[in-house]
């Protein structure tokens, strides 16, 4: 089931993240039976499989650390608006393609629907939704 990544309606910041090709047609998570595949625009598209996932939950993402793709903390933040922001962590890093090959042991990721993925991802995976995943 796909779900879309949240995108600031910020009247300076959409039309700049639309440039760079962060739009809600190109920003969104695939969930699937085995995997789900994340694609924020040109810059990030990873499938990562579920049963590498130990954690997850509601967390924040602080002004300062800007929107769009960006490498924080041994992960990835796909961060269309600072609100609605979810943290998956895995158990062990994956390797990604962030503009740059990284390890990603985390991924903040913002979301349209919150509450809604978040449940789909803890009843496909069995990880129970943490209360709060700090940044």
């Amino acid at each position: 089931m796909r779900y879309e990544l949240k995108i600031t309606e910020n009247f300076l910041m959409e039309p700049i993240m639309a440039v760079f090709g962060v739009t809600q047609a190109t920003s969104f998570v695939d969930l699937g039976a085995t995997t789900f595949e994340v694609k924020m625009g040109i810059w990030f598209h990873e499938t990562f499989p579920l049963a590498a996932i130990s954690a997850l939950g509601p967390s924040d993402w602080p002004w300062w650390g800007g929107l769009g793709v960006k490498l924080h903390h041994h992960g990835v933040g796909l961060v269309g608006s600072s609100e609605n922001v979810i943290n998956v962590k895995f158990r062990e890093p994956q390797k990604v393609t962030a503009v740059v090959p990284v390890d990603c042991e985390q991924v903040w990721i913002s979301m349209a629907d919150r509450d809604g993925f978040l449940r789909a991802l803890s009843e496909a995976t069995k990880v129970a939704v943490s209360d709060h995943l700090p940044f």
